[in-house]
């Protein structure tokens, strides 16, 4: 087992592909959750203020560097939560541990890696996020059972032509197919999804395919000021569900309330936790 998070993180990198929703895969996701937190352990926690209601935020702090915000009803400090999660999902199609509990240990999984790299790295936005589509592509692969697709075929009288796509998982004749764009945050990026979903519908159908983005949060934070805050779009939201396109649900590791409210309101648009997912895998495509 690798000590260090981010030998553990090129083996994943170098493997992931072959075989996206294998054991060693996740294997190498609890060796860098396990790394990280021991990196962490020795590391200051420093108070954040939050402006987020309902929330409290803390960094992590090493020298002059301090990490990104950490939601501390949601994370957890103990990689044996992780084993534990992986007993649970091993009994499909539903896992005995709650969707909560679910949510958490992903969260901590993925924020703990991240703070990680804030700490031992100068600016690095890229390897976190291919880390976050590693984790999420893996749990959703794994927990359908099959490997997805990354570029799907076109038709086009005059020449052969592929689309390339966000993670694309195929449940066979008949039945609808997951659409996974997978984002840290999304802020007035978001209108990519429901445009690729837009552009899914138009070539293969309305409903063929099932739009369901996992975001880890929508926190900001001023270092200076060691505040906290959301950057939440939630009117725009509703705009891009009735006139873009539809998607079948919106996850997220740190849920922001004024998403959750889409749930109460025209269109409909289901704003879940990710934890969620895991019980509900076999009925979203019915």
């Amino acid at each position: 087992m690798s000590r260090d998070p981010l030998a553990a993180y090129e083996k994943l990198r170098q493997t992931f592909s072959q075989d996206v929703k294998s054991d060693a895969n996740q294997i190498l996701l609890g060796e860098i959750y396990e790394a990280s937190c021991r990196f962490l352990s020795k590391a200051k926690e420093r108070a954040l203020k939050s402006l987020v209601a309902g929330k409290e935020y803390f960094a992590f702090a090493a020298g002059k560097k301090l990490s990104r915000a950490v939601n501390k009803q949601l994370f957890i400090s103990n990689p044996s939560e992780w084993e534990a999660f992986r007993k649970a999902i091993a009994l499909k199609p539903s896992p005995e541990t709650d969707a909560e509990r679910i949510t958490r240990i992903i969260y901590s999984v993925a924020v703990s890696f991240f703070c990680y790299v804030d700490l031992t790295k100068e600016g690095d936005q890229k390897t976190p996020g291919t880390f976050f589509e590693y984790l999420i592509g893996h749990l959703f692969a794994w927990r359908l059972n099959m490997n997805p697709k990354t570029r799907l075929p076109v038709l086009n009288l005059d020449m052969e032509a592929s689309l390339p796509t966000d993670f694309v998982f195929d449940l066979g004749p008949n039945r609808a197919k997951f659409h996974l764009p997978i984002k840290v945050s999304t802020r007035e990026r978001v209108i990519q999804v429901w445009a690729h979903q837009r552009v899914l519908d138009g070539v293969y159908g309305t409903g063929r395919f099932l739009g369901t983005p996992v975001i880890l949060t929508e926190t900001k934070t001023d270092k200076k000021k060691l505040e906290v805050v959301e950057i939440c779009l939630p009117d725009q939201w509703r705009i891009y569900q009735m006139h873009i396109a539809q998607l079948k649900r919106i996850y997220y590791l740190d849920m922001p309330a004024s998403y959750a409210k889409l749930n109460e309101v025209f269109p409909p648009l289901s704003v879940k936790a990710f934890g969620h997912f895991f019980g509900e895998a076999d009925t979203l495509p019915i």
